[in-house]
């Protein structure tokens, strides 16, 4: 009997080692794929600038903001506490789990997709937030010229959008913050 007891927890312990690690691999090699094909990899905005630049964007309560790469969802959290709609999307994997886990435990009403964003629309948004590599800035910065109402602000950390005015610049170490506005 205890024999059969501890086949049947030893046989249960590696089952769920295989359903972890499988599981794990998964993601890891999701991820891997989305920065391949996007080129962009997961980076973390820290968490002391957040609060640097929210102070500058300067919207009416109930704004709705996008934030295209959104990560692990700091910035839609912060934008909801201050009474903001927020948007995020994220392509990887990992960060959007993240996120998505965290969205559950705060029970937030930010929505977060696992989309790539260039094939969504963004004519409702108020504020854009980005941050992700100079390679993409061009692309994304044609997309938001075609999708932006007059008046939407545009937010980059770390990269200049090519072509547009840039409106403020904050120092937010390591990096700079990019203010635009269409």
């Amino acid at each position: 009997m205890v024999f059969t007891l501890a086949l049947v927890l030893l046989a249960s312990l590696l089952a769920i080692t295989i359903i972890v690690f499988t599981t794990s691999l998964f993601i890891a090699g999701w991820t891997i794929y989305t920065l391949v094909k996007t080129k962009v990899p997961f980076a973390k905005t820290p968490e002391e600038n957040i609060s640097k630049i929210f102070k500058e964007i300067k919207l009416p309560p109930n704004s709705l903001i996008y934030d295209l790469g959104c990560g692990d969802g700091r910035i839609l959290f912060y934008a909801e506490k201050l009474g903001y709609r927020a948007v995020g999307y994220e392509l990887s994997l990992y960060p959007y789990l993240k996120c998505w886990l965290k969205k559950i435990l705060k029970k937030s009403s930010i929505r977060i997709i696992n989309k790539n964003f260039y094939q969504a629309n963004f004519s409702d948004a108020d504020a854009i937030f980005l941050f992700l590599v100079a390679g993409v800035m061009g692309k994304i910065g044609k997309k938001l010229k075609n999708d932006l109402k007059p008046g939407t602000k545009i937010i980059s950390y770390g990269f200049t959008l090519p072509g547009w005015p840039i409106t403020k610049i904050l120092d937010t170490s390591p990096s700079k913050t990019y203010f635009y506005k269409t």
